[in-house]
């Protein structure tokens, strides 16, 4: 993996390897999760769909074929108080084309065009395919809110970073969506490739220096200021705060919210990483072999590390009348994972389990791209080698001081009103 900048604010990481048949190319661009998230958010569907030079899926498609069945995707994630617009474009590689074709190039090419040349009505989106746009935006935020696993764990999150940019929602609100004008969704786009923080990745057999080229002269022409991004880590509160909902349930879903005492998204991280494992990770942490398997409290409990917030959110499946004590027995466990009390057994295939996940973002171009994207807002990336690296030096001594740093924060429950789902 190699790194170089091609502006302010604009790192490009190539990945050259001769592992894989396919190549990818993706561009990330990063700016503060705020009240204009849906205008945002709307872009990286919209752009994906068309171009100037492309204005309609049948143009688009036939260049795709062109480009041997190349694909393009799109997303939008939340990266600590940062909202990430992502574009993707894999092919097969260059080495696998007919006559010398050059596909890579040709692929970022294309994928420049969707970002810097959109399909626009003079200065503003043409407003049909705005309507077009908003009714699919709404359909994902709807899907989101409909599976109530995702929708407890959105709620809980609102609830603990309400004063935090952490608590929106990645797509904005339905209602945001539907305010939505072209003028706006257009201000949006000018914002971003004049604002963000971008990073480029691309995973090829191929010298990436054509392609660096290209990238640099398309953001060249654009006269750019990025935004500075800044995440709040906040420490544990001392007095829990306890929020419900009501549903039409057959199962509550429970939503437990910690504080770390991390200071940044790399303070106490491997160590974090594995005290958050034994405590609700594999089928050997705590919250699976005892909340879940021997006390039956649960029917799924686990517990996830969101490092770049410094947080540690638990959920779990439960029948409403088991909430206190299963809520009482999380705590529990968090407090003996702290204490020190778990087996070398556990230890060693917490650090195997980790490190076993981690080394698997080099199986495939896609996930190798996911694993740099993921890192926009580091001063220096990591690869999955030298992170596992990092994981194989933890101790217990470490586990048990980053346990005890984890606090109660908030506690969300969707409760059952009695009528099945």
């Amino acid at each position: 993996m190699k790194t170089q900048n091609l502006g302010e604010g604009i790192r490009f990481c190539s990945v050259k390897t001769d592992k894989f048949k396919t190549c990818r190319v993706n561009i990330s661009l990063a700016m503060p999760l705020d009240r204009n998230a849906a205008s945002r958010a709307v872009l990286p569907f919209m752009l994906q769909r068309r171009c100037a030079e492309y204005p309609d899926y049948i143009s688009l498609n036939r260049e795709l074929d062109e480009l041997y069945g190349a694909s393009i995707s799109a997303g939008v994630t939340k990266r600590g108080e940062a909202q990430v617009l992502n574009f993707s474009l894999t092919a097969i590689d260059d080495r696998f084309a007919l006559d010398g074709d050059k596909v890579v190039l040709r692929c970022a090419e294309l994928l420049t065009k969707m970002i810097f040349e959109p399909l626009t009505d003079g200065e503003s989106f043409p407003a049909d395919i705005i309507e077009q746009e908003k009714r699919l935006l709404i359909e994902i935020i709807e899907n989101e809110l409909n599976d109530k696993r995702r929708y407890a764990m959105l709620k809980c999150e609102e609830a603990m970073f309400a004063d935090e940019a952490y608590g929106l929602n990645r797509f904005g609100t339905v209602d945001d969506v539907k305010a939505l004008t072209p003028d706006a969704v257009y201000s949006a786009w000018r914002d971003v490739l004049e604002k963000a923080t971008v990073q480029i990745v691309m995973v090829s057999s191929l010298d990436p220096k054509p392609v660096a080229e290209l990238i640099k002269s398309k953001f060249d022409s654009v006269e750019r200021s990025p935004e500075v991004i800044k995440t709040q880590f906040v420490p544990g509160l001392p007095k829990p705060e306890y929020v419900s909902e009501s549903m039409p349930l057959k199962q509550g879903k429970l939503v437990m919210g910690f504080r770390t005492g991390m200071r940044n998204e790399d303070d106490m991280m491997p160590a974090m990483k594995v005290a958050v494992d034994i405590f609700g990770g594999g089928t050997y942490s705590k919250l699976f072999s005892v909340v879940r398997e021997k006390m039956s409290l649960c029917y799924y409990c686990s517990a996830g590390l969101f490092n770049s917030k410094g947080v540690v959110m638990v959920q779990s499946g439960i029948e409403d009348v088991n909430e206190e004590k299963a809520k009482n027995e999380i705590i529990h466990q968090l407090a003996l994972t702290a204490n020190g009390e778990f087996t070398d057994e556990d230890f060693s295939a917490s650090i195997k389990s980790l490190t076993d996940s981690i080394l698997g973002n080099s199986d495939t171009p896609e996930e190798i791209c996911v694993w740099y994207a993921s890192q926009i807002l580091r001063e220096k990336m990591k690869t999955p080698e030298e992170y596992a690296e990092e994981i194989r030096k933890v101790d217990k001594q470490d586990v048990v001081r980053a346990a005890k740093t984890i606090m109660l924060d908030t506690v969300f429950m969707l409760k059952s009103n009695g009528e099945a789902e």
